[in-house]
């Protein structure tokens, strides 16, 4: 039996981690930086990057509509055919299984660092309806990391070894690192970018530079006969969206640091392999389980803008947390998540310790309530991901009808977008985001997707105009980008 081990080593070093990731992993062919731009206490105190490096090194993406594998390792290329990509990580993340070392305050001991795409859903609870243009799954082994903790301002450097000879590797690339963390400046750089651009100018740089799914009047026609669907009583809410998409020649790393600086996130991040991107500034998690298998998502429903003074504030808040539509669409998220994980956890365990609790950043606050649970102890973290995915939050309810209906309104897939973003860890934990304010960049083809829930209370021209304002960000990102140097 192979066994496998974490060799880790703790700094007391506060360095930027931009200029980190800048001068240890962006030339790496495979690495990922998943950090918290925007520190809240109890849940976004640590950031990680890392890659896929060296003898253990290996790269898996996938196509659902083909069921085809890939998979790269040091030692070459193989493909193959499997039904269950979920299967495949959970045998994957069982061969490299390693104890949690005692010592780390985080969860993440090095795993699977990736994407699972919407389209994923058909071995879940959906259907395969559409083929994505770009891969369906794609994960790396991260094989060496550095970890920041903002609370203690220290970092960690961790390695996976299976023998001697790595441990020499891990000793060698530890004090490598060490000696180059010594010389960074401490503390992190200033976030200054501000917001230039009109909701008439967003949409129409949409329309200049961009191919849109579905025009504003069949958007608006296709909101309505969501709603007509709700009126029959076959769905109660329906997460309609919308796809967009580039031609892009520019930096994807260049572009996350743009939108790091301009709407700063707690679960966004930074994934490349070789043909394939993936840049996002999420505010919303997905999913988390810790080491001891307690459970927890974030759903968020409900957003308004930041005011321009204190006060102003104070009133878009209370508007936000006394607005009917808002109120109903987390409750339905909320009774919805309660059964995905009533499935997995449990009897007794789910709870609410947060309903409609209102979060603030930068730019918006938003309408998030929490959903816990204990999991059960024979299930694993991917089995959580099978019971839940997609988020809930990207579907409406109830989540399988509903979907149905979104795959015939929608006549596309939406391929990243509304899935999630996060790690896998060898000791069995996991975190991963949804998929919003998120971009992908596959053959200098850059594509994100924007949308909003549709109830009987819905104004049809307003969730239209929702959706640019959800696009904003984004379009705002790829503007300054190419108007001002990095």
């Amino acid at each position: 039996m192979t066994t496998f081990d974490v060799e880790v080593r703790a700094l007391d070093y506060n360095p930027d981690p931009l200029r980190v990731f800048r001068s240890e992993f962006l030339s790496s062919p495979r690495h990922f930086f998943l950090e918290s731009s925007v520190v809240k206490p109890g849940f976004s105190r640590f950031s990680f990057m890392g890659d896929s490096h060296g003898r253990l090194a290996e790269t898996i993406t996938y196509e659902a509509s083909s069921h085809s594998v890939c998979v790269e390792c040091s030692d070459g290329i193989t493909r193959e055919s499997t039904q269950d990509f979920l299967q495949l990580l959970a045998s994957r993340l069982n061969h490299y299984q390693c104890k949690q070392p005692d010592r780390l305050p985080f969860d993440f001991n090095l795993g699977y660092v990736g994407l699972l795409g919407y389209e994923l859903k058909s071995q879940t609870i959906g259907a395969q309806a559409y083929a994505s243009r770009s891969h369906d799954a794609a994960f790396i082994l991260a094989t060496r990391m550095i970890a920041f903790d903002h609370a203690e301002q220290r970092c960690y450097l961790l390695y996976l070894v299976e023998h001697d000879q790595d441990r020499q590797s891990a000793s060698h690339w530890f004090d490598q690192v060490q000696a180059r963390l010594h010389e960074q400046p401490r503390g992190a750089q200033p976030i200054s970018r501000q917001r230039k651009l009109s909701l008439p100018q967003v949409e129409a740089w949409i329309q200049d530079h961009a191919s849109i799914r579905h025009s504003k009047q069949c958007y608006i026609d296709k909101i309505n006969e969501a709603q007509r669907e709700i009126i029959d009583g076959e769905t109660y809410e329906v997460c309609l969206t919308n796809l967009i998409e580039f031609p892009f020649a520019d930096s994807p790393f260049d572009l996350y640091t743009v939108m790091r600086e301009l709407t700063p996130a707690p679960h966004a991040g930074y994934f490349s392999i070789p043909d394939f991107q993936i840049v996002s500034s999420s505010p919303e998690r997905f999913l988390k389980i810790d080491r001891h298998h307690q459970v927890e998502a974030k759903p968020i429903k409900g957003t308004r803008p930041r005011g321009r003074c204190a006060e102003e504030d104070q009133e878009l808040i209370e508007q936000m947390r006394g607005d009917e539509k808002d109120r109903a669409e987390n409750l339905m998220i909320v009774d919805l998540l309660r059964n995905d994980l009533g499935q997995v956890c449990t009897i007794g365990s789910v709870r609410v310790p947060a309903l409609f609790a209102v979060e603030t950043y930068s730019h918006v606050h938003q309408l998030v309530s929490t959903i816990s649970g204990q999991l059960k102890p024979s299930l694993s973290a991917v089995d959580c991901v099978r019971a839940t995915f997609p988020g809930g939050s990207m579907t409406g309810a109830p989540k399988k009808r509903t979907m149905e209906i979104i795959d015939r309104l929608e006549e596309g897939p939406r391929g990243a977008y509304s899935g999630s973003l996060g790690w896998f860890g060898l000791g069995g934990a996991c975190d991963l985001n949804i998929m919003i304010r998120s971009i992908t960049v596959d053959a200098q083809v850059a594509r994100f997707g924007v949308g909003g829930a549709i109830t009987s209370l819905s104004d049809p021209l307003g969730e239209y105009i929702e959706t640019i304002v959800k696009a904003s960000g984004v379009v705002e990102a790829v503007t300054q980008l190419r108007n001002t140097s990095v």
